[in-house]
């Protein structure tokens, strides 16, 4: 990843990250959402996690789920379902940080993916027995 793509991608993952912190974690239909979609991708693979779900695709994979997601997210915004998008926003910026290479995107990624795997581990705790 070059500097430029990697300071673009720093200044997402920082203001999705100060927008979880600032009261995203809160919103319990934004949280089932990003647990929901985590959830999907994480069963594609038959992991128990985020991060090993994350360790096991190659860059080939990430371009396709990215391209995915982009038009999953870019459906959700034409539907006004803004907490959806918001929550494949989070999973694409956690995807696409995956080989970054500066220690702040590192860092802001490692705070993305707390939030990721927190959400996944209520909605598979909580909401997934719900819905059978």
């Amino acid at each position: 990843m070059n500097t430029q793509a990697e300071n673009e991608l720093l200044a997402q993952l920082a203001e999705v990250v100060a927008n979880l912190h600032d009261g995203g974690m809160q919103d319990g239909e934004a949280m089932f959402m990003l647990g929901a979609g985590a959830d999907r991708l994480v069963s594609i693979r038959a992991h128990n996690n985020w991060s090993h779900f994350k360790g096991s695709l190659t860059p080939a994979d990430i371009l396709e789920l990215l391209q995915q997601i982009d038009a999953e997210g870019n459906t959700a915004l034409r539907e006004e379902k803004g907490r959806q998008a918001y929550a494949l926003q989070a999973l694409a910026l956690s995807l696409a940080a995956r080989d970054a290479e500066q220690d702040t995107t590192k860092a802001g990624a490692a705070l993305l993916d707390q939030v990721i795997e927190s959400a996944l581990s209520n909605f598979r705790t909580h909401a997934k027995p719900a819905l059978g």
